[in-house]
């Protein structure tokens, strides 16, 4: 029986500055580093998440689709501190597409890009 989904593709022009972004402007962890001639394999996740985001390119990926790189990745993240997280991310110079607002029935909503334009949704529920 599958438990949870493992990993989810995000595609990237250049994988060694996905990897800065997301870790550096995000806070995400390395959680699986391989880099080898003709082939790259980056995952990444918030801290103590259990999905990981794959961060895939041309290299070493043959079925990899550049037309699907800029678009809404139907990728959501949870947070307990919506604003927090908005503040933070903006100050290191993540730019968002909606900046937090409530909507109901009861959560708040916010979105924004990597560097690739690759699009998040970020909630916090209402407790």
């Amino acid at each position: 029986m599958i438990t949870h989904v493992a990993t989810i593709g995000i595609g990237v022009t250049d994988q060694d500055g996905a990897l800065q972004f997301y870790t550096e402007k995000l806070g995400f962890e390395v959680r699986k580093n391989v880099d080898m001639p003709g082939f790259k394999w980056f995952e990444v996740a918030p801290p103590g998440g259990q999905t990981t985001l794959v961060l895939t390119g041309e290299e070493g990926y043959p079925s990899f689709d550049k037309s699907r790189i800029g678009q809404y990745t139907q990728v959501a993240f949870d947070t307990d501190d919506i604003q927090s997280v908005y503040r933070t991310y903006t100050e290191r110079g993540v730019r968002f597409t909606n900046e937090p607002r409530h909507e109901e029935p009861g959560y708040w909503f916010a979105s924004f890009v990597d560097q690739d334009d690759n699009e998040f949704y970020l909630f916090q529920h209402d407790k």
